[in-house]
């Protein structure tokens, strides 16, 4: 889960369902297995996402005695069978959507950004970004902007920031917001941009196989920023606790890979050194570098 999240009581959270920054699950609610919440999204209490609330629809039958034995093991000859459940794609739900109490989901919907799903409502089918549904099954009742507000929206990307970079928005005023947050987010990115142009250290964790991570005050607001970076250019390199580690020398290393981790907030350096992929141990906070360009 991303950090913070906040879980209330009797909520089940299943295995790698993945939830965003600053989002809230009220009490009584579930999220299945391989659900994936964006950032500040709410959801009610008593609340079903990615739950097993559909049957089979293209089997012989609706029943689990085709792949299951679990619910009568007593029974003689109850046997699995050769068959498999259904594997429908991930629940997804967007960033900053609101859903209501006593909402059902079923598996492989997608709910758009921004949506509002009314309480007791049953969503069977994909919702658009920005919608508010209602019913069972849940229909499009409006949505909450005119098309090009939801572009300017979505193209906006302001989940990615920290609420207390946004404290002196006007909450009321969605289009004034708006505007306000594509200056903030460039003057957030020029900030990170030049903690990047100078000497950086592996400051977030060490690691045993060769990656480097780190991080800055402003990378979340610039998670593509390593994307014209090919190399780092060593400065020191200290073994850390263990005398026989190997340490790399001065000097640039191309990259064999670069990316963001928005769960942990890093960004994430993979190096190549004498022709292959670097493996070594890096103790935290014994790499100093600087990220380069080189032809």
């Amino acid at each position: 889960m991303g950090q913070p999240v906040k879980v209330y009581g009797n909520s089940v959270i299943e295995a790698k369902a993945k939830i965003g920054k600053y989002s809230v699950i009220s009490s009584h609610s579930t999220v299945g297995a391989n659900s994936i919440i964006g950032n500040y999204c709410t959801i009610g209490a008593n609340s079903k996402i990615s739950v097993d609330i559909a049957a089979p629809q293209s089997f012989f039958s609706t029943h689990s005695f085709q792949y299951s034995s679990k619910h009568f093991k007593d029974v003689k000859n109850y046997t699995k069978k050769n068959a498999s459940p259904e594997s429908p794609a991930p629940t997804v739900i967007g960033n900053d959507v609101w859903i209501g109490s006593n909402v059902s989901i079923c598996k492989g919907v997608t709910v758009g950004t921004g949506a509002i799903i009314a309480s007791n409502s049953f969503v069977a089918e994909d919702v658009p970004a920005y919608a508010e549904v209602s019913g069972n099954p849940a229909k499009v009742v409006r949505y909450r902007f005119d098309d090009e507000t939801i572009s300017q929206f979505l193209h906006s990307g302001w989940w990615e920031l920290e609420p207390k970079d946004m404290s002196d928005l006007d909450f009321q005023n969605p289009t004034e917001s708006l505007e306000r947050i594509n200056s903030l987010k460039l003057h957030l990115k020029l900030k990170n941009r030049n903690s990047l142009a100078g000497e950086l250290k592996n400051s977030v964790s060490g690691t045993n196989s060769g990656i480097i991570w780190f991080s800055t005050p402003y990378a979340y607001a610039d998670m593509d920023a390593l994307e014209s970076v090919n190399a780092i250019k060593v400065i020191s390199h200290e073994p850390g606790a263990e005398a026989n580690a190997e340490v790399l020398s001065a000097g640039i290393y191309p990259l064999a890979k670069s990316t963001y981790d928005p769960k942990r907030g890093w960004y994430r350096l993979d190096i190549t050194s004498d022709g292959s992929q670097f493996k070594g141990k890096i103790a935290k906070n014994k790499l100093t570098f600087q990220l380069v360009t080189v032809d």
